[in-house]
């Protein structure tokens, strides 16, 4: 036991839990908000008491003292936010909880309480909580667990009894201590062990790691000279003793009244011995000053008695603040008294600083800092009272010599009374101590001066300086305040008087050898430790034969430390193995468990020998973990983490491929070479396909046409030709009609269409061939040869005066010709009176005038009519084409301007014919699995911005990339069960990777059906089937990898908008078909069975989950797998939440795709991308998450006028489903905390811009630096759902519904808001300059020495604005640019700005 007492690190432990923890090493217990990082020789502890996997039903936690039991409460409450906890102490008035309802209502739905031993003792006593209730107790501070002390009478009263008659139905027993033995009474260990029927247990399987890490202190003696007299203090209480009883108000009131026998005891104290309240007051301020005067000094005693006076003085001049246990008289009696006694002896108040005036004891404590002062120091001063408290750090905080170095603050007990009786002695208020233990580990503070407070239980920062003002009472408080100074390298000073029975010094002398002797001995036992082991290892290795990669026993851990390095780099991994170390006969053997995000096939290995050092133990065991690893293949031939369990893996790890962002691809497909080859084919004459199209102006019909071709066309949308600015045509094709022609009626169709075309292209045809790919004649009559003959040739423009032009239409005419150019003829003027205004040039030699002129325009140049014609450029046509000509000049087509009109038409209407000729081909061909009940959504795929089509696949695209990644992500979860995160989102990077869809795109032809180039007409000359028929191919061409990968996805997300899921798998299967691609119904009932096949029930406090989210869950499994860190270490789990994040990430995806696509009006495809953006991103989702909470019921009790009026009243705490996430990782808890105390910051203004803001709050948003595992809270969670739904996406959608993620995506998408992130939007204001942030570190100004970003932004040369108090890079990168894009844009308002300086 010696050893134990020793180093410290000795627990209790029950046998029925069997547990144990240290509290004296180098990582403490933390309180308040901070979190637990053991080390590994503590979580041995820990491991020893969960063997039975006891689930807690009521855990009831005891502490020794009432500022133990609120710090306890505290981290356990931060520790576990899932649980309600409560706190239970004597202010709370339990004692006057008489009723059982009292009691079972202020515990309904708590799982932990925290109390002082008295409370529970009281509650078991009186019979309002039975021991058979509580699953758990833990006893902190379990050496009190003695004698008559309560947590022995809990034991030995309750606890034995409820065991003996049946162990099932008595909790679990947790006892921790760092001193199992407090005094010099060994016999006490047995006493305490019986108690507890627990064994005191020290690390054993992790003892060398616990001599590296506890630290013994170096121990110092500051000898002083002892103060010789009190006068002050003697001096007051001389004036108390003259003080004349009888203006006594206590005694004035009880002679006022008839006495009672009772008054007449009371009156009979109050003569003899002067039991007064204000007598008592007096005494006690008496026994304090004198404390004071004799330990601290004259000046000491003096600042004490003036700031009680004052304090106290206050007081009274506020009749309702503090000291309602004295009434007014006795108050204004008391005031009247000190105010005579201060004024006869504080006249002369002496120097702080002249050592004349401080004892000699002060002097030496002021010595003994000054000289271990020192960067990093943390200490605390013990004291026997509160008053010394106040006094001793008010000296410190400014004495000269202490001012500069130390920054001092106090730390006193609280009382566990509710009726506690206030002190006119006691200067020190507990709240101002609540930031006291945060202050010193920030560093904030470096000395604390405390009571025995501080001697057991608070948590505080390991110290490295730690003074014994006082001796220390007793063996418990030398153990204990030692324990404080547990830094390396530091010292234990005790402050003992010149005087003081050498034997006492003997004694702790002989204790410093003893601890360094001891010391000595576990530093040889460590040297021999190491020794032995690598004797003991021997010689075994791994052996990769095609590579010659070994690894050897001595390697095995820290190999296995890196692969489990390398399953996620998320933030808060923090993923290791975990070693279970068992002693037998002196042999250790050991077992290894991997992070549960590996699968549980390989995630338990054991040693295979036993051995006689832990180490080696491990080793063993590693070694063995690894090699099955290797055997799984989730290690590479070269003994690396870079394979997975199938051969699948391989290729998923591998890096993403790559292409050049340039390549050449196929020219563009020509649909009318297909059209050619079948007027080629011998069965053509036979039947054609006639096709009517139907020329409008308006409402009304300007030509009708028949186009004639060997094939069927696809249903063709009405085509728009924009003839000007101002006048716009409707194509319209009707539906085919199968013709039986014979020779002649081809011949003449062919000279229909010569005629028709010539009209206006004639410069453009060949006059040799006649073989058009689609021929044209009149609708409405079958002789082609009388239309011909009726509209062929040309008129004399003079003719026309032969005519009665008031009964013919000028569009009866056809196109009006003058030296090679064309008009259109608008009317006919006398040309006698207009003869200035003729456009042609006339010589004086007596030529003759004119006699009829011909209003025409322009008959346009151009051959595309599928673009509108710009108002701009229409007035600059119209300027220049009017004109007058000379009727005798020029010549006029018989074929009506209608006709010709539509002539010119026809390149635009053949190019829209040519698009869904194109689409149709694609989908007889490659697309031929796929069903497309609307051929646009397929032309819209394969068409290019570029092409400057109506439409174009950018849309489609978008929505395309979210049913890929969602059908990819869903077949790779599903196929391989087995995989974690790591290989699935790498696998998935893979798949749907521009390059890899490039590929796909160029491997299966698709590239030559993407419609790239612009119609322009302008060189467009009529199509012939031979010309089609020697050249089928068009022009190699380059396409970006992206447009390839692009039109892919555009494909998928038309098959999704035609038929859904399974028919855009069916567009997978023609693009990657190595991937195993099955239908979304048959994926969604194999995650659904595998999910069914997990035994795991919801635990007891998970109760409000389901109404949290707002989904029941037929698998309890799924939910707990959506709150579980890879870091979570217990039972009751299947694997963590990063498969199933992986999954809910698309499905989170495709409903704001989706919902974004449909939206009505449509929005543009930048719009799309920016709000699915904004919407999806982990800042925005991690807000929601913190804001995501529901309303718990809570009842506390409320005291009436008298203790015995008890009511309760429910209030109601908030439960938030971050909370709720199981993990054992100290960084995520500690990231936790600090997150939400940027959230209760931030929220207000946050909710304000989501609301109502004219803006995204990105700036906010990126403050709050909301780690990403809240965000994949979100996520996973949505993941669990789609799984238990059997795939219902509308179950999930109802779930971000109740996030309001929807609601805020309709509000964007309703319009409104700004979308662009404002380091885009100040790109976009930049213009062609260059914007550059620069980043420069600062002080925080907070006086802590916290460094915060500032950041300058530049735009080209020129400064913009300076932002600090950055919080982070990106905080702060995009809070400037959000100021500097608002400044440029006032000042652009202003007229001028950042540009014009």
């Amino acid at each position: 036991m010696a050893a134990h007492e020793a180093t410290m690190v000795s627990a209790i432990s029950s046998r029925r839990l069997d547990i144990g923890s240290s509290e004296q090493d180098s990582m403490p217990r933390v309180a308040g908000p901070d979190v637990l990082e053991p080390r590994a020789f503590q979580c041995e502890m820990l491991e020893e008491s969960v063997r039975r996997n006891v689930i807690v039903a009521l855990v009831w936690f005891l502490a020794p003292n009432v500022a133990l039991a609120a710090q306890q409460e505290k981290v356990i409450s931060a520790q576990i936010p899932s649980v309600q906890t409560r706190l239970l102490l004597g202010s709370d008035n339990t004692e006057t909880w008489s009723e059982q309802w009292i009691w079972d209502d202020m515990l309904k739905g708590i799982s932990v309480v925290v109390s002082t031993h008295q409370i529970l003792l009281d509650a078991l006593i009186h019979g309002f909580i039975q021991m058979s209730e509580l699953s758990l107790m833990v006893f902190d501070e379990a050496h009190h667990c003695v004698a008559k002390h309560p947590a022995s009478r809990i034991l030995k009263e309750f606890f034995h009894p409820c065991f003996a008659e049946d162990p099932s139905k008595a909790p679990a027993i947790l006892g921790l201590t760092a001193s199992p033995v407090v005094n010099s009474n060994v016999a006490r260990l047995g006493e305490l062990e019986h108690n507890l029927q627990a064994i005191s247990r020290t690390p054993k399987k992790n003892r060398e790691e616990l001599l590296r890490y506890v630290h013994r202190p170096r121990l110092v003696k500051i000898a002083f000279s002892t103060q010789g007299s009190s006068e002050v203090a003697i001096d007051l209480d001389r004036f108390r003793n003259d003080l004349d009883i009888e203006q006594d108000p206590y005694v004035r009131h009880l002679k006022a009244e008839d006495p009672d026998l009772r008054d007449i005891r009371k009156l009979s104290e109050a003569y003899l011995k002067r039991k007064t309240y204000c007598q008592e007051q007096l005494k006690n301020l008496y026994n304090k000053a004198k404390i004071i005067e004799q330990d601290l000094g004259t000046w000491a005693v003096h600042w004490y008695l003036t700031a009680c006076f004052e304090k106290f003085q206050a007081s009274c001049d506020n009749v309702s603040a503090g000291f309602a246990s004295l009434d007014l008289d006795e108050k204004l009696y008391l005031r009247q008294c000190l105010d005579i006694f201060m004024a006869r002896t504080f006249q002369d108040p002496p120097n702080p600083y002249a050592s004349v005036f401080l004892s000699n004891k002060v002097v030496r404590l002021i010595d003994f800092l000054e000289e271990e002062q020192k960067p990093g120091l943390a200490g605390l001063v013990f004291v026997k009272t509160r008053a010394e408290v106040a006094v001793l750090s008010k000296l410190l905080s400014n004495h000269p010599r202490t001012a500069g170095s130390y920054t001092v603050s106090t730390f006193v007990g609280a009382s566990n009374a509710a009726s506690h009786r206030q002190w006119i002695s006691d200067l020190v208020d507990v709240r101002d101590q609540i930031d006291t233990l945060d202050d010193l580990r920030a560093g904030r503070r470096n000395l604390v001066v405390t009571t025995s407070a501080l001697e057991e239980g608070i948590d505080v920062t390991a110290c490295n300086v730690v003074v014994c003002f006082d001796k220390p009472a007793n063996l418990k408080s030398l153990i204990q305040r030692r324990g404080r100074a547990r830094q390396s390298k530091s010292t234990f000073a005790a402050m003992l008087a010149e005087d003081e029975d050498p034997s006492l010094i003997a004694s702790w002398e002989h204790l410093e050898k003893n601890m360094r002797e001891l010391y000595e001995d576990d530093m040889r036992r460590l040297q021999e430790l190491e020794k032995s082991e690598e004797a003991e290892a021997g010689h075994r290795e791994l052996v990769v034969e095609r590579t010659g990669a070994r690894i050897v026993l001595q390697d095995a851990v820290s190999h296995l430390h890196h692969f489990c390095a390398t399953i996620s780099t998320r933030q808060f991994g923090g993923l290791a193995p975990l070693f279970d170390i068992q002693e037998q006969a002196g042999n250790f053997t050991a077992s290894v468990s991997l992070p549960i995000s590996v699968d549980a096939s390989v995630r338990e290995a054991h040693g295979l020998s036993a051995w006689k050092t832990e180490k080696n133990a491990k080793r063993d065991a590693a070694f063995e973990a690894y090699a099955q690893l290797y055997r799984a293949g989730l290690l590479s031939d070269n003994l690396l983490p870079l394979r997975g369990y199938d051969e699948d893996v391989q290729e998923a790890k591998a890096p993403v491929g790559s292409i050049a962002s340039l390549v050449q691809v196929s020219g563009q497909f020509n649909p009318w070479h297909t059209v050619a080859r079948q007027w080629d084919s011998d069965e053509t004459m036979s039947q054609l396909h006639a096709f009517d199209i139907e020329l409008r102006y308006k409402s009304e019909t300007t030509a009708t046409m028949r186009m004639l071709i060997p094939c069927n066309l696809p249903a063709i949308p009405p085509v728009n030709l924009y003839w000007d600015a101002s006048n716009t045509f409707t194509a319209t094709v009707q539906q085919s009609i199968a013709v039986q022609f014979g020779s002649s009626h081809v011949e003449s169709a062919i000279a229909c269409t010569s005629l028709l075309l010539s009209s206006v292209f004639a410069s453009r045809m060949d006059a040799k061939k006649t073989d058009f790919v689609a021929l044209f004649t009149p609708s409405t009559t079958h002789d082609g040869h009388k239309w011909n003959e009726r509209f062929n040739g040309t008129i004399k423009g003079d003719h026309l005066q032969h005519l009665d032009m008031s009964s013919v239409s000028p569009s009866k005419f056809g196109i009006v010709r003058e030296n090679g150019a064309r008009y259109i003829l608008k009317g006919i003027q006398d040309g006698s009176s207009q003869i200035d205004e003729v456009s042609s040039e006339y010589d004086s030699a007596g030529n003759e005038r004119p006699y009829i002129l011909l209003q025409v325009s322009r008959f346009p140049k151009r051959s595309d009519f599928l673009h509108p014609v710009s108002i701009q450029n229409q007035q600059s046509a119209r300027r220049t084409f009017q004109a007058l000509l000379q009727a005798k000049d020029c010549e006029i087509d018989r074929l009506p301007l209608a006709y010709a009109r539509f002539a010119a038409f026809v390149p635009s209407i053949l190019h829209r014919m040519g698009l869904r000729l194109t689409a149709a081909h694609l989908c007889a061909s490659l697309l031929a699995p796929v069903h497309f009940e609307d051929l646009e959504l397929v032309v819209t795929a394969i068409t290019t911005s570029a092409a400057q089509e109506p439409t174009n696949y950018q849309r489609q695209e978008f929505l395309g990339d979210s049913v890929l990644k969602f059908l990819t992500s869903l077949t790779l979860v599903s196929e391989h069960l087995r995989w974690h995160e790591g290989i699935l989102s790498h696998a998935k990077d893979h798949i749907v990777s521009n390059a890899s869809l490039a590929k796909a795109a160029l491997s299966t032809g698709l590239d030559r059906f993407i419609q790239t180039r612009t119609f322009t007409g302008s060189k467009w000359r009529p199509l012939y089937v031979s010309e089609l028929l020697e050249c089928p191919a068009g022009e190699p061409r380059e396409l970006s990898t992206k447009t390839l990968a692009d039109v892919v996805e555009a494909l998928i997300g038309a098959a999704f908008l035609s038929e859904g899921f399974d028919e855009a798998m069916n567009v997978l299967k023609i693009f990657l078909p190595s991937v195993p691609w099955a239908s979304v119904r048959d994926r969604n009932e194999t995650l659904f069975s595998a999910a069914e096949q997990i035994p795991i029930r919801y635990p007891s406090h998970y109760t409000q989950l389901e109404d949290l989210i707002g989904y029941s869950f037929t698998l309890e499994s799924l939910p707990l797998e959506a709150l579980t860190d890879s870091s979570f270490v217990g039972s009751n789990v299947s694997t963590s939440y990063e498969r199933l994040e992986f999954l809910g990430d698309v499905c989170l995806d495709i409903i704001v795709s989706a919902t974004s696509f449909n939206h009505s009006p449509p929005v543009p495809t930048h719009g799309l991308h920016l709000i699915r953006t904004a919407v999806v991103n982990a800042h925005f989702l991690a807000f929601v998450c913190l804001t995501l909470s529901i309303s718990v019921p809570r009842n506390n009790v409320v005291t009436g006028s008298k203790p015995s009026e008890i009511s309760l009243t429910e209030t109601f705490v908030q439960q938030h489903i971050w909370s709720f996430l199981r993990h054992a990782s100290p960084a995520i808890r500690r990231a936790q905390q600090d997150c939400i105390k940027r959230y209760e910051e931030l929220k207000t203004p946050i909710l304000e811009a989501l609301e109502h803001g004219t803006r995204i709050p990105w700036a906010l948003l990126a403050r709050l630096e909301a780690p990403k595992f809240f965000c994949d809270i979100i996520e996973s969670v949505i993941g669990a759902i789609y799984i238990d739904s059997h795939g219902s996406l509308a179950a999930c959608e109802a779930f971000l519904e109740k996030l309001g993620v929807m609601g805020y995506l309709r509000r964007l998408l309703d319009g409104g808001v700004a979308l662009y992130h404002p380091k885009e939007e100040l790109g976009k204001l930049a213009n062609t300059e260059k914007v550059t942030y620069e980043i420069s570190m600062e002080d925080g100004g907070d006086g802590a020495g916290e460094k915060r970003l500032g950041c300058r932004i530049l735009i080209g040369e020129r400064e913009v604005l300076r932002v600090g108090d950055g919080s982070s890079q990106m905080e702060v990168e995009t809070r400037a640019a959000e100021e500097a894009v608002q400044l440029i844009k006032s000042e652009k308002m202003e007229g001028v700005g950042v540009f014009d300086r």
